[in-house]
């Protein structure tokens, strides 16, 4: 067998092969969980999930947990070991300072974390989509309409189902001045204008997988028990195809050695912050059951969150200015 009959279009055939199966990971549990929301009746708007769900949406969240903490791989230069200990004081010192200002201003932090949040996740999986189909990513207003609906549906409408609107309020009482029925119906109805409109526009400009996957995410938000919508969009969608993007831009191709190679990375960042958290509850003694060991958990990923979205961004810039190379004509079309 020649070489040339090995590739596709530049990509190896076996890396091209896993980087699809990345790529079909968040659409298939995505249905998953809705199928499985529907026939249990853990739903949006059921507040006990069950240990069961609770217990899978926890791993589906902890395998998309270090995906976040592999950014030095977002750099264009391999760091030194001082380098490495200043982007360590850095970048622990945002997360910190983020993960105080939500405990400290909840409302304020609130806020502005969901914001970054939508941002970060709608632009991220523009980018990484399109890396991961060999497209390049669009470009102008629809980029915007598009990444907002794409970081929408898998935030805000959990967010604001009935499920949600109770429970964030007994973790954190003071949400509740901005936090209401009236509100949470007019994100909605915001947030459904956008997918909407997204998807009929990804339909008559031929992008039929991306608009499917639109639907896939806005019928997951509406239908699963929020905890579990995000977490399998965390972990199974978002938290892969950055993985297996930061891949493909490491070593040049996607394959388990090199997915793994960035997987390893973040270990020790799911470690602390199982540690953290078991310090917290065992300081706390019965206050997890009130909810105040939960709430300090989402300062935390939230703080840390706020340097990563910072890392991806600028990779985000970069890759653009780079192009990604179009697959042929021969090959389905998509804008995602």
């Amino acid at each position: 067998m020649s070489v040339a009959s090995t590739q596709v279009h530049g990509q190896p055939v076996r890396s091209r092969n896993l980087a699809m199966v990345v790529f079909n990971l968040g659409p298939i549990f995505a249905w998953i969980a809705i199928i499985a929301s529907l026939l249990t009746q853990v739903t949006s708007s059921s507040i006990d999930i069950g240990p069961i769900p609770a217990a899978l949406a926890l791993i589906a969240l902890a395998l998309g947990i270090p995906h976040g903490a592999a950014d030095n791989l977002t750099l264009v230069n391999t760091l030194s070991w001082r380098g490495w200990i200043r982007l360590s004081i850095v970048y622990t010192s945002i997360a910190a300072a983020a993960a105080l200002l939500i405990i400290a201003f909840p409302v304020i932090g609130f806020i502005l974390v969901i914001a970054m949040t939508v941002w970060h996740f709608g632009t991220g999986d523009v980018q990484a989509t399109a890396e991961l189909e060999g497209q390049t990513a669009p470009i102008g207003k629809f980029r915007i309409l598009y990444a907002m609906a794409l970081g929408s549906a898998p935030v805000l409408l959990p967010l604001t189902s009935p499920a949600a609107l109770s429970t964030v309020v007994s973790l954190e009482p003071t949400l509740a001045a901005i936090y209401s029925n009236p509100v949470t119906a007019i994100i909605r109805g915001v947030v459904l204008a956008l997918i909407v409109i997204s998807i009929v526009v990804l339909i008559s400009q031929g992008a039929l997988r991306s608009a499917f996957e639109l639907f896939t995410l806005a019928v997951l938000g509406l239908v699963a028990s929020p905890f579990i919508a995000f977490a399998v969009y965390f972990g199974f969608w978002h938290a892969a195809r950055h993985t297996a993007r930061l891949a493909q831009a490491t070593t040049g191709a996607i394959n388990m050695r090199s997915l793994a190679s960035v997987t390893k990375i973040g270990i020790p960042s799911l470690l602390g912050f199982i540690g953290i958290l078991a310090g917290v509850t065992i300081y706390l003694g019965d206050a997890p059951l009130s909810g105040t060991v939960l709430w300090i958990g989402l300062a935390i990923v939230w703080g840390l969150t706020v340097p990563h979205m910072w890392f991806v961004s600028r990779f985000d810039q970069r890759l653009r200015a780079e192009g990604i190379p179009k697959r042929q004509p021969s090959q389905p079309q998509s804008l995602s």
